[in-house]
């Protein structure tokens, strides 16, 4: 059922009740109805309050076990008081027998809202709460036999008793109503409607209880009137706190974390009853005009209640204590182990750190490895590759950042491709073997290694090719280098091992970059790649031992629109001269495809191209 009909059905209830209470006359059959009906009622409430026992959460369960337990006390009581006037058909006695029962019936109930189940807490403290609710019941024990009894059985008074009783019970109702707003205030979820549910019917409750009361001491009570329509209705709202709680089962998903301020007010209401005996031993003695008797019983009371207070107490600070050292050991292993923690993490850290470096340091292995030719050892054509895109680039922008001068006589470094390839290498596979021509092959890098700048940069561009990339280089003292390169090689023979020793030369085809000062963008680092490989098929067309460059002529000045690579490499002198370098018989010699190109390496780079 939705709550609107839970609702619906408390109001029928009571609506029903309202129609006897007012169209029947006094009668043993009104109060028979009466009774009856409150049975069954409180009987319909402890069986919907138990029956949310079944849960699989111990707070929950405690919670629901004392709301039964203080509705089955409450049940009892009125199966007492119907047991008289039905059964017996007298009226009950006042003082009855059982008002004590009544009085107390209330107190599992606040025992109920400590445990506040929709509150998170460890076993601890429940156990706590469990404490202090044995402090509370023994306080609202010790103020029922302080104030109501002794005018029940020490010096019989009914108004005197009457008196204490209302009062009492009032104060009693009260705070479960003040409790029971203040944790429907502070809860959420489906725990918040149960509590708004217990709210209204203790609500009702408080004023039922009042009402009967000043009935009963006035003797206008009697069962089946009009005062018994609130409590009526606070039985049949009991009952519906059970129902509905089926119906929203709250769980683990309405928890709330604990909170300290929230979670005090029970251990202070605890504290503050202990404290309250002193007060209680003044008003014993000094209390007016009440009998010697009554006074004496009071003093024994009290002193009795501050020992049973005491022990409550004794044992909560002893579990205090217990729990605090506890705290302390696992604070201590705690601190220890974040310690421990630490320096592992620590450690960790540095070997991650080491880690680290290495596997950079690896990667830079690798990434050598991959850019090294594995036989030679210089570095591989993927390397040069690599880096060429970034080396054009710079000397490009050197020329843009020239733009409006006068290029051709501004000091530029340029880049300057230099193919060397082995004269005759196949000879030396085919009269040795290939281990031999591998073992050339690295003494030939070994040799040209000797010669190129540490910022050069000595490629292995396949079988027996090498490719010098020379930075910051000017074109112009080229021909010096090639020649070195020629030197070097032809040198000496070079000792293969196991008695082999071969003289072996090296032509040279070599194209600088940018190919044409005036036109720096006519071709790109690639094709001039290209033209110094097309060289040097020169240099070995015409003998080989010789180096070959490729440089731009007086005809390229007067048309760069017509500079292309394949111009350059089918040109026939118009665009492109030859620079052309021989050793022969350890005598060197430039040549040129005219004088003035002669002229023009003898005075270097101080002559226009």
């Amino acid at each position: 059922m939705r709550p609107n009909k839970w609702t619906g059905t408390v109001c029928a209830v009571v609506c029903v009740y309202v129609c006897v209470s007012v169209l029947a006359p006094r009668s043993i059959g009104l109060t028979t109805f009466g009774d009856l009906t409150q049975c069954v009622v409180l009987f319909w409430a402890t069986l919907a309050i138990l029956s949310n026992i079944r849960t699989s959460d111990k707070k929950s369960q405690l919670f629901w076990s004392l709301m039964a337990f203080g509705c089955g006390v409450w049940l009892c009581v009125q199966m007492l008081w119907t047991y008289f006037e039905v059964f017996l058909r007298q009226e009950v006695p006042n003082p009855f027998v059982a008002d004590v029962a009544l009085f107390l019936h209330i107190v599992p109930m606040m025992a109920a809202l400590a445990v506040q189940p929709h509150i998170q807490r460890n076993d601890h403290s429940l156990r706590l709460v469990t404490l202090d609710f044995f402090l509370l019941l023994t306080w609202w024990l010790y103020l029922y036999l302080f104030i109501v009894i002794p005018w029940q059985y020490v010096s019989p008074n009914e108004a005197a008793y009457g008196r204490g009783f209302d009062v009492l019970y009032g104060c009693e109702q009260i705070v479960l109503v003040a409790g029971v707003g203040l944790v429907w205030k502070r809860s959420r979820g489906s725990w918040q409607s149960i509590y708004g549910w217990f709210f209204k019917a203790a609500l009702f409750y408080s004023l039922s209880s009042i009402l009967a009361g000043v009935a009963i001491d006035t003797h206008q009570y009697y069962t089946g009137s009009l005062y018994d329509v609130p409590l009526v209705a606070a039985m049949a709202w009991f009952a519906a706190i059970g129902f509905r709680a089926r119906e929203l089962s709250p769980d683990g998903s309405t928890i709330q974390p604990p909170q300290h301020a929230r979670s005090m007010w029970t251990a202070r209401l605890a504290m503050m009853a202990v404290f309250s005996t002193p007060l209680m031993v003044v008003w014993a003695e000094f209390g007016g005009s009440t009998p010697l008797s009554v006074r004496s019983y009071r003093l024994v009371l009290t002193a009795a209640a501050m020992v049973v207070m005491g022990a409550l107490v004794f044992l909560k600070q002893r579990w205090m204590d217990r729990e605090l050292l506890h705290l302390l050991r696992l604070s201590r292993q705690n601190l220890d182990e974040m310690c421990t923690l630490k320096d592992e993490l620590e450690n960790k850290e540095q070997s991650l750190r080491w880690h680290s470096l290495e596997l950079q340091r690896k990667n830079l292995e690798l990434q050598e490895i991959s850019y090294t030719d594995p036989l030679t050892g210089v570095w591989n054509r993927r390397y040069l590759e690599e880096i060429l895109t970034a080396e054009a680039g710079q000397v490009l922008r050197n020329y843009e950042r020239a733009c409006g001068a006068d290029i051709r006589n501004m000091d530029h470094r340029d880049l300057v491709f230099l193919m060397v390839d082995v004269d005759f290498f196949k000879e030396v596979n085919d009269l040795h073997g290939h281990p031999t021509g591998d073992r050339l092959l690295q003494l030939v890098a070994e040799r040209l290694g000797k010669v190129v700048r540490k910022s050069d940069v000595l490629v292995r561009w396949g079988g027996e090719e090498f490719l010098i990339m020379s930075r910051s280089a000017d074109p112009f003292g080229t021909p010096a280098f090639c020649d070195r390169i020629l030197d070097v090689m032809a040198s000496e023979p070079f000792d293969l091992g196991h008695g082999v020793r071969v003289r072996k030369t090296c032509s040279v085809g070599w194209a600088p970059f940018p190919w044409s000062r005036r036109a720096y963008e006519a071709i790109c680092a690639e094709e001039a790649i290209e033209l110094a490989d097309t060289a040097l098929y020169r240099a070995k067309a015409g003998g080989r031992n010789q180096g070959i460059g490729i440089l731009p002529a007086e005809g390229s000045l007067a048309a760069p629109h017509e500079i292309t690579l394949r111009a350059l490499q089918s040109d026939a002198g118009l665009l492109t001269h030859a620079v052309k370098i021989q050793s022969v018989g350890g005598s060197d010699r430039a040549s040129a495809s005219t004088p003035a190109l002669a002229e023009g390496l003898t005075r270097g780079k101080s002559t226009a191209i």
